[in-house]
């Protein structure tokens, strides 16, 4: 007995592993984002600072070239007072080093840009600015800075935003691959108990289809279909199993009779016994190739070997081969057959379903009567004039053995319509049997 494996959580489907990689492709792609807007804007804002110390350095020296250091040192002192954030700093030495104007108690003399470090008493923490340093004629040096910490501020913010996109992102993925798992292991748990019900017996149990057309419908769809193909070949099977115990047992059991009258009887009178004995076993071997063949057809082992085959050139010497039989029952054999009409398949069984057609016609058609062959693109008729068959019993002559009562005093075994029936199926043809007023009409549509 086969192991049934446990069925898996919601955290081990496909769908819920996809919504993980989907998430962390997400937050990467977040990350990456994130650090774009951070280097975009924290370099936008150091650049807007570098400007303004550049502008304000500009401005101070040409008022240093137009009024000297006393007037640079009244402009520093003029800037410091306009400033209500505090985030400006000055710092005009002398040659000695000692500050003549600004809110900066030192800074190194380099020129150049440069970062300085603010000391705060107390336990305030040191403020970081940029600054330019730029040495004035007669040994003197100017020193404009900014605050960078509205910089620094906007990168909190910023990390800190990109810290709840991708605890949100996270979040989200993590509820709807949940979401998504468990409506998948529903979906696939319902698939697989109704599968379990048919491998139970219940053969006629069918898998759920919602209707919305998504993947798990059309798999539905496709697994109830072969379900049903499987059911009608079951049904078919015992339909055969019953058929051949109920028709073989009469021929089997004149041979036995034929045998046993062979053992009353003198051996010199054994010839005739013999001969029809072996007449019946024949019989018997003709029943049972016809039954292995429609098994071959049914199964679409021949499809493998279907090549382009002209349909107008088989039913024109099928029906050639016909017509001395057909003569002899002084029937007319017309054809009507259009040239060059050509499909994909086996010759060898699309010449025995034109066979049998025309075998049924002239056995069973009225003697001296019209029998019609008809090729089109659209379809294969063959036609008769015969008793036909009721449209009660239709359906019935296309299964195996079955026989009108018309037709049980002519020989035969009841095959030939079934062996029509499912080389039409094998090469994609739809067969009719329908009313020819009177007669027979059997119609076999072309497929396009």
């Amino acid at each position: 007995m086969r192991r049934i494996e446990p069925r898996a959580g919601w955290w081990r489907t496909t769908a819920f592993r996809v919504t993980l990689l989907h998430l962390g492709l997400t937050l990467l792609g977040t990350l990456a984002l994130s650090a774009v807007v951070w280097w975009a804007t924290t370099g936008f804002a150091l650049r807007q600072l570098s400007q303004e110390v550049e502008h304000d350095t500009g401005v101070l020296l040409q008022a240093g070239r137009l009024g000297g250091i006393a007037s640079l040192a009244v402009s520093i002192d003029a800037r410091i007072a306009a400033d209500t954030n505090g985030t400006q700093y000055f710092l005009l030495a002398a040659p000695d080093g000692a500050r003549l104007a600004g809110n900066l108690a030192s800074a190194p003399r380099a020129p150049g840009w440069g970062r300085l470090r603010l000391e705060r008493s107390g336990a305030a923490p040191e403020t970081e600015l940029l600054g330019f340093g730029t040495a004035l004629p007669g040994g003197g040096f100017l020193v404009v800075a900014r605050d960078v910490a509205p910089v620094r501020r906007l990168e909190t913010l910023l990390l800190g935003a990109a810290g709840w996109v991708g605890g949100a992102a996270m979040l989200l993925g993590l509820g709807g691959g949940v979401l998504i798992g468990r409506s998948v292991t529903r979906r696939a748990a319902a698939m697989d108990a109704a599968l379990a019900r048919v491998e139970a017996g219940e053969i006629g149990h069918r898998l759920p289809v919602r209707g919305g057309g998504d993947e798990f419908d059309r798999l539905a769809q496709r697994i109830n279909a072969a379900l049903d193909r499987v059911q009608g070949l079951m049904q078919t099977l015992r339909q055969v199993t019953d058929d051949i115990a109920h028709d073989l047992r009469t021929p089997l059991n004149r041979l036995r009779q034929r045998l046993e009258a062979m053992l009353r009887s003198p051996a010199k009178d054994w010839r005739g016994s013999i001969e029809a004995a072996i007449a019946e076993a024949d019989h018997l071997l003709e029943i049972f190739a016809a039954l292995l063949r429609i098994a071959q057809v049914e199964s679409g082992a021949r499809r493998a070997g279907f090549t382009r085959c002209d349909l107008s050139a088989i039913a024109e010497t099928t029906a050639e081969v016909y017509a001395p039989a057909a003569e002899e029952r002084g029937q007319r054999l017309e054809t009507a057959i259009a040239p060059g009409i050509a499909c994909q398949g086996d010759r060898e069984l699309l010449t025995q379903l034109l066979a049998n057609l025309l075998d049924n016609a002239v056995k069973h058609g009225r003697p001296g009567g019209r029998i019609a062959v008809t090729l089109d693109p659209m379809a294969l008729v063959v036609a008769d004039d015969g008793p036909g068959i009721p449209a009660g019993e239709r359906e019935l002559a296309l299964r195996r053995f079955h026989r009108l009562d018309a037709a049980r005093s002519t020989p035969g075994s009841g095959l030939g319509l079934a062996l029509v029936a499912a080389v039409a199926e094998l090469h994609g043809m739809a067969l009719r049997l329908e009313d020819h007023q009177p007669g027979l009409r059997v119609v076999l549509s072309l497929p396009a």
